[in-house]
C-alpha cells in the first residue's frame, strides 16, 4: 500500500467539475440557489480528507477480517463502527435529499464526485451508507406520512440503515419469477404479513445500529404473474411495537439472517440470506400503490447502478494511482539501448507506459461520462423549463447503463493492468492490486450485468 496514494485528484475533479461540464451553473437553478462554489468544495474536500485518512488505512484490514455470522447475527468489521460514525457526521446518507427531510440539498453531480472520492478509499464502507440513502429514498418519494416519520428520518440520519432486497435464490435478473407473498393483516389498511427468502442482500445485518429497514419485493395474493403483479414493502427487522407506525418502542418482526456469503471481494460489507416471516410473524408496510413496486424500485436501482459506475472508477483509479507510484520506485532492467549503469524505474520502460496511460485514459473517460450522467440527472429534476427537464431524462436513461457498464468493464481492464504493472508482487496477497481486482469484478455483475445492461441500452433507450 503506498501510503501517499492520492485515490483520486483533485485537479481532475477540479477540471472536470468545473471546467469541462460547468456545475458552478447549476447554482442558477432555484434548488440549488443555495449553494455556491465554495460550499461544493468544502464537502468535497472533507469527503476526501476523510477517504484518504480514515477510510483508505482501513481498507485492506477490512477486507482480511471480514464480517462474521455469529449467533444469527452479523458483525461488521471492527473498524465500521468508528466509520459509520464518520461517515454519518459527513452528511453522506442525505447529502443530496432536500433540506425539508434533513438533507444537504447538493446537486447530484458534486454528491456523485464526493461518492466516488469516499469509495476509492474504501468501497465496502461506504456501501453501507449509500444503500441506506437509496432505500430512504424509496420511502421519501413513494410512501405516505406515516412511513416517512416512522422510517425515513431515522434512515437520512444514520441512526438506523436500509437495504434493497430483491433477489431470491431462483429469481436473480429475472425478478417476475420472485415467489415471497404478502397476506394482509386483517383490520390493519397497507399492512401485510411478509414471507418469503432474499439472497445477495448487501448490508441485511450487522451491529452498526439498532435496527435495518429493508425494502422489499412480494407479490400480494391474487395479484398478476410477472412483473406486473410486484409490489414493494418497508419491513423492518425490529417493527414498531404491535405493528402500530406511532408506536417507540420496538420488536423483533420476524425477519433472520439464513446464511452469509462467502465472497471473493467486498469482504467488509456482508451479503447474505434473509429470511422473512419464518414464524409468520413478519410486517410489511405497503409502499405507494400495490402492483407498482418494480416501477418504484428502478428509482433505487437506477441510482446503484450510476454508484457502480462510481465504485468502478474509483477502484480504478486508486489502482491507476498505486502503479503510478510503483514504476517510478521500481527499478529494473535498463532503457533500451543501454548497456550497463543502474537500472531504470519502470515507468521509463515502453511497455509500461502504455499501461499507465490506458489506465488513465479510462479513469478519466469514466469520471466525465458520470459527471454528464449525473448532471443530467439534476436538470431531469430541477431544470426550470419542462421542455428542459424532459430532454434531461431522455439522457439519464440513455446515460444510466453506459455509465453502469463502461467503467465496470473497463475498470476492470484498467485494475488489471495494475496488477500486471505490479509483475509477481502484484499477485501477491500482500501487495493491494489483488484486493482491487477481486472488488472490481463485482461491477459487471451487480445492479444488472453487462448484458442486462446492453438490452437495456437497445431495447429502451436505442430502439423504443
Amino acid at each position: 500500500m503506498t501510503s501517499a496514494n492520492p485515490l483520486v485528484r483533485e485537479r481532475d475533479v477540479d477540471f472536470l467539475l468545473y471546467e469541462v461540464h460547468d456545475a458552478a451553473s447549476l447554482c442558477d437553478l432555484p434548488s440549488f440557489a443555495d449553494h455556491d462554489r465554495e460550499t461544493f468544495d468544502l464537502f468535497l474536500s472533507s469527503a476526501t480528507r476523510l477517504s484518504r485518512e480514515h477510510l483508505y488505512p482501513r481498507f485492506k484490514e477490512m477486507d482480511e477480517e471480514g464480517a462474521t455470522l455469529v449467533d444469527g447475527r452479523i458483525r461488521a468489521p471492527s473498524a465500521m463502527a468508528g466509520l459509520w460514525s464518520q461517515l454519518r457526521d459527513l452528511g453522506l446518507i442525505n447529502a443530496s435529499r432536500p433540506f425539508e427531510v434533513g438533507g444537504g440539498q447538493l446537486p447530484a453531480t458534486i454528491s456523485t464526485m464526493a461518492y466516488l472520492m469516499l469509495m476509492a478509499g474504501n468501497g465496502a464502507a461506504v456501501g453501507y451508507a449509500l444503500l441506506t440513502s437509496g432505500a430512504a429514498h424509496l420511502i421519501e418519494s413513494f410512501g405516505d406520512d406515516a412511513l416517512r416519520r416512522a422510517f425515513m428520518a431515522k434512515m437520512y440520519d444514520g441512526e438506523w440503515s436500509g437495504t434493497m432486497a430483491l433477489t431470491e435464490p431462483d429469481a436473480g435478473s429475472s425478478l417476475g419469477d420472485l415467489t415471497s407473498r404478502a397476506a394482509p393483516v386483517a383490520g390493519r389498511d397497507g399492512v401485510y404479513r411478509i414471507r418469503g427468502s432474499k439472497i445477495f442482500i448487501s448490508g441485511g445485518d450487522h451491529d452498526l445500529c439498532d435496527n435495518v429497514v429493508h425494502l422489499v419485493l412480494a407479490r400480494r395474493a391474487g395479484d398478476p404473474p410477472g412483473s406486473a403483479g410486484i409490489s414493494l414493502f418497508v419491513v423492518p427487522r425490529l417493527r414498531p411495537a404491535g405493528g402500530d407506525l406511532e408506536a417507540e418502542a420496538l420488536e423483533f418482526n420476524d425477519v433472520h439472517t439464513s446464511q452469509m456469503i462467502h465472497k471473493i471481494g467486498w469482504r467488509g460489507l456482508p451479503s447474505l440470506g434473509i429470511s422473512f416471516g419464518e414464524q409468520d410473524d413478519c410486517y410489511g408496510w405497503l409502499v405507494g400503490e400495490a402492483r407498482h413496486g418494480l416501477r418504484y424500485m428502478f428509482q433505487m436501482m437506477n441510482e446503484a447502478r450510476i454508484l457502480v459506475g462510481a465504485n468502478a472508477t474509483a477502484t480504478a483509479a486508486a489502482a491507476y494511482h498505486e502503479s503510478l507510484a510503483y514504476a517510478r520506485e521500481r527499478r529494473q532492467g535498463r532503457r533500451l539501448g543501454e548497456r550497463g549503469g543502474e537500472p531504470a524505474p519502470l515507468i521509463d520502460h515502453a511497455d509500461v507506459r502504455r499501461m499507465l496511460l490506458r489506465q488513465k485514459a479510462i479513469v478519466e473517460g469514466s469520471m466525465s461520462l458520470l459527471v454528464e450522467a449525473a448532471r443530467a440527472s439534476d436538470l431531469a429534476e430541477h431544470a426550470r423549463d419542462a421542455a428542459e427537464r424532459e430532454r434531461a431524462g431522455l439522457l439519464l436513461g440513455l446515460f444510466t447503463p453506459i455509465a453502469k457498464t463502461f467503467p465496470a468493464e473497463r475498470g476492470y481492464e484498467a485494475t488489471s493492468l495494475a496488477l500486471q504493472i505490479h509483475g509477481g508482487y502484484g499477485y501477491s496477497s500482500e501487495y493491494l492490486p489483488e484486493l482491487w481486482l477481486r472488488d472490481q469484478r463485482l461491477n459487471a455483475i451487480h445492479e444488472g450485468t453487462t448484458g442486462i445492461q446492453s438490452l437495456d441500452l437497445l431495447g429502451r433507450k436505442v430502439v423504443a
